[in-house]
């Protein structure tokens, strides 16, 4: 019979993970305010464009997609702590400022004949960010205290790529001519140079990059 005094290691022979992960509650706090932030402004912009985009079928894909990110959303509110100096309103904010003007300048498109525009700048940009941070948190947060967080981000993981790749046919359907080409990519382009510049959907470090240290002036 197994002697109920005797010592046992903290974890079964079969499992020995490391019980921190690489973020501090303030950090994790911090992301998760971040994308949540994200969340909501990508629901309410999906939201309004599937009141103006003309094409039936985009219309009808957008209006799924966006109340994925309403939950996404909510998601991201339950895991923000519940201490009074980490209130979830309060951190509920974008990165800095750049992530602030990449949301404006992906909703600028407002006239019909965009809807092109619109795609890209979630599907080919955004999305992709989203799910660059979310797997770097995945990859880097503790499996025995954060386990919900993990959860999480493995539900809402599985919704992004699947609206991403339903993204890219749309915008693959609606890609027709040369000019349509060269409109996707300056659209593109400029709005991945934003991103660059935010550091990513929770600033610099996003994907576990420091930035680059600054050249010392002569």
């Amino acid at each position: 019979m197994a002697d109920p005094k005797k010592p046992r290691a903290a974890f079964a022979p079969w499992d020995r993970r490391e019980l921190p992960g690489s973020f501090s509650v303030e950090e994790t706090a911090r992301r998760v305010g971040n994308y949540k932030w994200v969340e909501m402004k990508l629901f309410e912009a999906l939201g309004g464009w599937v009141a103006t985009v003309p094409e039936l079928d985009v219309k009808m894909r957008l209006g799924t997609h966006c109340y994925k990110h309403a939950w996404h959303s909510e998601l991201w509110h339950k895991r923000l702590p519940e201490l009074r100096e980490m209130n979830p309103d309060r951190l509920t904010l974008p990165a800095n400022d750049a992530m602030v003007e990449f949301m404006d300048a992906m909703t600028e498109p407002e006239a019909p004949e965009r809807t092109l525009e619109k795609l890209v700048g979630v599907y080919r940009v955004l999305i992709p960010y989203k799910i660059t941070a979310y797997t770097y948190h995945l990859n880097n947060t503790s499996t025995i205290t954060d386990a919900p967080t993990i959860r999480s981000i493995k539900h809402i993981l599985q919704d992004e790529f699947e609206d991403w790749r339903d993204g890219e046919l749309m915008i693959q359907s609606l890609i027709e001519t040369p000019e349509d080409v060269e409109r996707a990519s300056a659209h593109q382009g400029r709005l991945e140079a934003i991103m660059v510049r935010a550091g990513g959907i929770t600033g610099p470090g996003s994907i576990g990059m420091a930035p680059a240290p600054e050249t010392a002036s002569a």
